[in-house]
């Protein structure tokens, strides 16, 4: 194995994660330590490692080697270092595959240690903001509610909360501080009130939409026709033209004058008064319709 994928170069390991021949050597994942070892030894017999085992194995293979050093942290750094210096070894498509096991399951090793790392670093609060506490770890609603604030969105707020509730609920409690609430109970009391201002912010949002008129959708047409060449148009669809023996379009004049002020503005982007529409609709004021050459006569283009 060592012959067929031969180290290229090295990687500056600061310790060894390579062990003593005893009763629980484990032969699938540990490194014999020997006398004197090289870096050079070191780094092959881990690439010999991780080219021999089944991929299920890779995840287990590194959260091994991590628990046997100091910085486990440190150690990750620099096996993927090796990966990367010797990359060229990964060639074909089943060590590609090998390749992408490995750099996935580096990354989610590296997000849980320095997750741990944030956690052992993080001052703990005074009592009096401590609702419980378990053998892993202290509840307090008091951190959790400044976290949440730090939160964007509703969503994530109660994703953060609900997770914290259930961690509650699984963890054995040795300490319970009388003094504050439960934590699960504050945990529900906060979601309770994000999603009620959730709700009534919507509501109010769709209030003030159904307030507003179509006008405030849509931007109305400007027509560069006279106002009355505009209306004389559909006075001809609704009077003058037929189809089939019917009107082409079939409309009362007060839905004409709507259809009209709603989607039209004049020449100059000016509202359409809808007393000024009427009263050119209006059969006894002919004169109000456009005369002659005026005259947009739709029969020449239907």
């Amino acid at each position: 194995m060592s012959e067929k994928y031969q180290l290229k170069e090295t990687a500056p390991f600061v310790q060894f994660s390579s062990v003593k021949v005893t009763d629980a050597f484990n032969d699938l994942f540990d490194i014999e330590a020997i006398p004197k070892q090289s870096l050079e030894d070191y780094c092959q017999q881990i690439l010999n490692k991780i080219f021999s085992l089944p991929l299920k194995n890779i995840p287990a293979f590194i959260a091994h080697h991590c628990n046997l050093v100091k910085k486990p942290l440190l150690w990750l750094n620099k096996f993927e270092k090796l990966i990367e210096l010797n990359i060229e070894l990964f060639s074909g498509t089943r060590n590609q595959s090998r390749l992408l096991k490995i750099y996935t399951c580096l990354e989610t090793k590296r997000e849980k240690l320095e997750s741990q790392d944030i956690d052992e670093n993080k001052i703990k609060p005074a009592k009096k903001y401590i609702n419980a506490e378990s053998e892993e770890r202290y509840f307090s609603f008091y951190e959790v509610q400044k976290e949440v604030d730090r939160i964007s969105t509703d969503r994530e707020k109660i994703l953060f909360l609900t997770r914290e509730k259930f961690a509650y609920e699984r963890a054995i409690i040795t300490v319970q501080y009388l003094q504050l609430p439960l934590f699960p109970k504050e945990c529900d009391k906060l979601i309770n009130e994000i999603e009620t201002l959730a709700k009534l912010q919507e509501e109010e949002k769709s209030t003030e939409l159904s307030g507003k008129s179509t006008v405030d959708f849509f931007k109305k047409v400007k027509t560069n026709l006279k106002v009355n060449q505009l209306v004389d148009i559909f006075i001809q669809l609704q009077r003058e033209y037929f189809v089939d023996s019917r009107p082409a379009i079939e409309a009362e004049n007060s839905e004409i004058v709507q259809l009209i002020c709603n989607n039209f503005t004049d020449k100059d982007g000016n509202s359409i008064s809808p007393q000024t529409v009427k009263t050119i609709m209006m059969p006894s004021k002919p004169e109000k319709r456009p005369k002659g050459s005026n005259i947009v006569d739709i029969s020449k283009h239907l």
